[in-house]
């Protein structure tokens, strides 16, 4: 809604663009579902100017490559009504917005981008799957920068200052919102209901400048293709380079390979200099095809390498996260002091192997682990020798299971325990002596005072034992490691 102050300046201007009485005429009959196209066709054959400029334009834009009309009343029959008021009010509103406007405005580069929106629309829409709608939408994308004569109406020299300052459109709509409270297409806005055009023309006008949104309705899709035409339009004025980068911007909106586009908007190219002829507008700079097409081929193997350096980037720090991650997940499972299994890791993989020995049918073995007088030692000379020797141990441990299909953990305090599937009793007996004469003979701690023996304790379960959880193993294998303490130590006991 237009703050009340630019209002009232609006509706008391006398500069404002405005419409002849025979293209209001034209409108008012385009909004009678029951209008006879009679009717139109006098309205317009009242002004003979505009007959043979609509005439010349019907030939020109829509029928180009088809046989042509040769009267207004197969014009009109063939355009239908949309497309008839669309060119009437393309044709006045160039004719009065030249007659009205200050000098100082360049009006004809304003017309030349109009032309440009207006055409790149229509042939958007015609892409997109709207041709029905395509002369409803080549109308709005033609007015949707008519609230700048509107503004520079009323504004005079504040409006062409505000100009001056903006480097580009999209610039000059945030200066025109600090400035005004809106933007021109709030006043193409005002200006469309004023002219009593529809009530979607005068909504796709105020959305002109708006973002893009993926379209998932033909209202949206009507209102990118004017959007879209309005940046077509300041990048065609800039050059093959700008066109270039914004089709391979612009072509995932609207389904289209990015040289497919640009093929478009050349043939576009080809009909712009008779249309602006016949809005006695100067055609704009003539852009070379191959250069666009050039431009556009760079920038996308620019873009491609980019995104190539991007993706190897992503997967690196992708690769970086799923280490980190799975050192955070190895940490969960590890003793911090001795890196080998924590408890709750043991019992989980203890309880898998046991599920595993049932499945196949083989032997699983478990050894319990305990050092003997270790309290003693960490009584006598400090926790900190005690840790080292849980140190040495975990590593004699790490050593002798390296070639082998063994787990091991520390279980809490000074007791390990040591998880072998496929490994019967004898096996498993075997395996611990070779274990415990090592620690026996390789000796644990810093010096004589200080080196501890192990016990073990011994827990199997046959193949195809049902009725072993990892509860009873692990209580049997302790059993059996407190009658090796009770035994004297620095032995294997089993059941």
């Amino acid at each position: 809604m237009l703050p009340d102050s630019l209002r009232h300046s609006l509706e008391g201007c006398d500069q404002l663009p405005s419409l002849p009485q025979v293209v209001l005429r034209v409108i008012e009959l385009a909004r009678d579902p029951q209008v006879d196209l009679r009717d139109m066709v006098a309205a317009i054959g009242s002004d003979p100017a505009l007959s043979a400029q609509l005439l010349s334009l019907a030939n020109t834009v829509f029928y180009a490559n088809q046989n042509p009309v040769e009267d207004l009343q197969q014009a009109v029959n063939r355009l239908g009504i949309e497309r008839t008021l669309s060119l009437a009010l393309g044709c006045s509103l160039v004719h009065t917005a030249r007659h009205r406007s200050s000098a100082q405005l360049n009006i004809e580069r304003y017309w030349q981008r109009s032309l440009v929106c207006a055409m790149s629309a229509r042939l958007l829409a015609e892409r997109a799957g709207l041709s029905a709608e395509s002369s409803a939408i080549f109308t709005a994308a033609l007015l949707q920068d008519i609230g700048m004569l509107g503004l520079q109406s009323v504004d005079g020299e504040g409006y062409l200052s505000l100009m001056a300052q903006a480097p580009d459109h999209r610039t000059l709509a945030q200066l025109e919102r600090e400035i005004y409270g809106i933007d021109h297409a709030c006043v193409g806005e005002w200006l469309a209901h004023r002219w009593k055009l529809s009530l979607r023309t005068a909504d796709w006008i105020r959305s002109s400048h708006q973002p893009m949104f993926s379209a998932d309705t033909p209202d949206q899709k009507a209102k990118n293709c004017i959007v879209a035409s309005g940046l077509i339009a300041d990048a065609w004025l800039q050059g093959e380079a700008a066109l270039s980068e914004l089709t391979t911007q612009l072509s995932k909106y609207f389904g289209l390979e990015t040289d497919e586009l640009l093929s478009q908007l050349i043939t576009l190219q080809e009909q712009l200099p008779a249309v602006a002829t016949l809005f006695n507008v100067r055609p704009p700079e003539w852009l070379d095809p191959k250069r666009i097409m050039h431009e556009a081929r760079m920038i996308l193997l620019e873009r491609t390498a980019r995104l190539q350096q991007d993706l190897k980037q992503k997967e690196q720090e992708l690769e970086r996260l799923r280490h980190e991650q799975r050192e955070l997940e190895l940490k969960t499972k590890l003793d911090p002091l001795t890196q080998l299994y924590n408890r709750d890791h043991l019992e989980k993989t203890l309880r898998q192997a046991l599920e595993e020995s049932r499945i196949s049918a083989k032997p699983l073995s478990v050894i319990f682990i305990d050092l003997d007088h270790f309290k003693e030692v960490n009584d006598r000379f400090g926790h900190d020798v005690g840790d080292r020797v849980l140190v040495e141990l975990a590593g004699i441990l790490r050593q002798v299971i390296a070639e082998q299909r063994v787990h091991a953990g520390r279980y809490g305090g000074d007791e390990f325990v040591l998880i072998l599937p496929g490994y019967d009793t004898q096996d498993a007996r075997t395996f611990a002596e070779a274990l415990r004469a090592r620690i026996a003979s390789q000796g644990l701690g810093s010096d004589e005072r200080t080196q501890v023996t192990a016990s073990f304790g011994l827990a199997s379960v046959d193949p195809g034992t049902t009725d072993q959880d990892v509860e009873s193993l692990m209580r049997t294998a302790d059993h059996n490691m407190y009658r090796s303490k009770h035994s004297g130590r620095d032995r294997i006991s089993a059941a």
